[in-house]
Parts: structure tokens; C-alpha cells; sequence
């Protein structure tokens, strides 16, 4: 029997996923023409909206231009650096545009703030943003290393009280081939799948952990940047909310996981969603210049199969995967924790 986790910090649903990007109103056409994601609401993120502003635990003034879109139960975010320090900015001079953090919603935020603060993970930005009848929202970003990723608990009191602008405008039809309902999923490249795994369960409560050997027999006809190829890798996969993260350990053999632990290292890597045609979406990506860098099929339940497909899709300024999903992987799995 599973046990209680120790997290005094609980994450009860991963809300938002953040992009660091140059260009927000570029990027927010991009996801509206390839994969049908939009409108955006796009904010001028600065003063008096956004106040309080803190960067390293000191004082500063800063602006950020922002936008948000659903994509089915998360919401995506861009975020882009205009004026003074922020953590968007450095991310962009350190690693590029790109997936940068996790938000979700807080009821007490003092408390958790207290806990990631008093478990050793910095506060690396914070801030306050009005919402309708003066209400006041609050938020922070937290370096959490053994989640090779970046947090944001956030106490949302009411949406954003500022003026907002619509990407496209209102009224306009995606002219998307590739129509996503929902982004399912988020893949994290990591060098110990169990290690992480455990790291998730103990600080934020995530868990328990389903862990499989992702190799032959269970995954099999996989491809490598248009090659046939055999490779291993270590899957851990768990639900936060609606959204479920996923955990990649390249073990042998060429990946695009191992290429990015080369070049990037540990973090966040690709967004996930499901379709009930691969053959058709993989080739209309494929076809508007977006290439298949990796896929492959696995087994599921009663015989049948899962497809997934990798393309590198760099105007929405993430690696995609298309999946076709007939079951969950019907392979030997354990528990993390057990």
C-alpha cells in the first residue's frame, strides 16, 4: 500500500504551462495556425496592474508582455521579458525560447510559499496583479532543482484586471490542419527516472509514480530522425490534475531524449496531445516543414496498439507529440513510491 506523502507543499493539478518566448504575439499566431490553439488573451504584464515586484529577493521594476490560451483543461502561457530583470529574461539569455515552468492554484499562499522557501528552493520572482473590484492575486516562481523544473504556486483570487487585447482578432477561423483539443500531456527529459519521480511525491505530492522499461517488446517499430532504430529508455508517468507528466530516461541506443540531455540538459521537453488519426496529423505537420524527429508504437491492452509521434516544431517554440492511444501501456509497471 502506497504511503502518505510527506509534501508539505500539495500540488493538487498542474493549472498552466509556461513558455518563455522574443515575441508573444508572433508565438500566439503560430499555435493559432498549426494547431488551432486561441484565441489569446494578450496582457501588458507591468505597473499599477502588477506590483510588488520582486527578483532575487530584492525590490525591482519590471515589464512583461504575457498571453494565455486554453488547450482544453491546462492553459498554455507565453511570457516575454520587455523592461528590467526577470526570470524570463534570463532563461532566454541561458537557455532560448521555450517550455520554462509549472503553475498551479494555491489556496493558502503564505503557507506554501513558507514551505518550498523552508525546504531550501529559492524564490527566484514574485509579484501581485489586481483583479475586478481591486482584488489581489499573488504569485512566485521557485527554482525546485530536484524537479528539474520551475514552479509557480499562484493564489488567483479573480482573472487578471487589465487591458487585454485578443490574438487573432475576434471573429477569425484557424486556417489549422492540425486542430489540438487539448494539451494531455508534458514530457520531462531526466537522467533517473525514480530519483525524479520520488522528488515529485516527497516536495510536491505528485504520485504515486507508474514506471516502465520502455523497450522491445512493449515499444517497438521506432524511428530516429527518419531511420529505423533500437533504443531503451525508462518511463515514469503520473496524473496532476488533468494533465499528466511524464518522465524520460534515455537508457541506450539514439533518442531525441539523450540529444537534449547532450545539448540542454534536464527539464521540461515536449508537449502531448491526443488524436484519433496519426497517420494524417503526422503528415500534415510533416508537410508544413515540421519534420517527424522520433516515433513508435507500443502495446496495449487486448492487442491492440498506441502510436506517438515526435516533430520539432520550433515556431511554437516546443517539441509536439501526436498520440494515437487504443490503452495504457500494457507492460510490466511499479510503483514510485510502492
Amino acid at each position: 500500500m502506497t504511503r502518505e506523502s510527506p509534501a508539505k507543499c500539495r500540488c493538487k493539478g498542474i493549472a498552466q504551462i509556461g513558455i518563455v518566448v522574443d515575441d508573444v504575439e508572433l508565438v500566439a499566431r503560430n499555435y493559432w495556425d498549426i494547431l488551432g490553439i486561441g484565441p489569446w488573451t494578450v496582457l501588458d504584464f507591468e505597473a499599477p496592474f502588477a506590483y510588488d515586484c520582486k527578483y532575487q529577493g530584492k525590490s525591482v521594476w519590471t515589464r512583461e508582455r504575457i498571453a494565455v490560451a486554453r488547450a482544453g483543461n491546462v492553459e498554455l502561457e507565453l511570457a516575454q521579458p520587455v523592461d528590467g530583470p526577470s526570470v524570463f529574461r534570463d532563461w532566454i539569455q541561458q537557455h532560448g525560447e521555450g517550455l520554462h515552468h509549472l503553475n498551479f492554484l494555491v489556496e493558502d499562499f503564505d503557507r506554501d510559499y513558507a514551505a518550498l522557501a523552508g525546504d531550501g528552493f529559492p524564490c527566484i520572482e514574485s509579484g501581485r496583479f489586481v483583479g475586478p473590484g481591486a482584488v489581489e492575486n499573488r504569485n512566485a516562481h521557485f527554482d525546485v532543482k530536484p524537479l528539474r523544473a520551475i514552479v509557480e504556486p499562484v493564489l488567483l483570487e479573480a482573472a487578471p484586471n487589465m487591458n487585454a487585447r485578443t490574438v487573432p482578432a475576434a471573429g477569425a477561423t484557424s486556417r489549422a490542419k492540425v486542430q489540438c483539443t487539448g494539451i494531455t500531456q508534458l514530457g520531462i527529459v531526466v537522467r533517473d527516472v525514480e530519483l525524479v519521480a520520488k522528488n515529485y511525491w516527497d516536495i510536491l505530492g505528485i504520485g504515486p509514480w507508474a514506471v516502465f522499461d520502455w523497450e522491445p517488446p512493449l515499444v517497438y517499430d521506432r524511428t530516429y530522425r527518419g531511420g529505423g532504430v533500437w533504443t531503451r529508455e525508462r518511463i515514469a508517468v503520473a496524473q496532476a490534475g488533468s494533465l499528466q507528466l511524464q518522465l524520460l530516461q534515455p537508457v541506450d541506443g539514439p533518442s531525441i531524449y539523450a540529444d537534449w540531455l547532450e545539448e540542454h540538459g534536464e527539464g521540461l521537453h515536449h508537449l502531448s496531445f491526443l488524436v484519433d488519426d496519426i497517420d494524417g496529423v503526422s503528415a500534415a505537420l510533416a508537410n508544413d516543414g515540421f519534420p517527424c524527429i522520433q516515433s513508435g508504437r507500443f502495446a496495449a491492452p487486448e492487442g491492440r496498439e498506441s502510436r506517438f509521434a515526435y516533430h520539432d516544431t520550433k515556431p511554437l517554440r516546443a517539441i509536439i507529440e501526436p498520440v494515437y492511444l487504443e490503452g495504457e501501456p500494457d507492460g510490466e509497471v511499479r510503483l514510485v513510491p510502492s
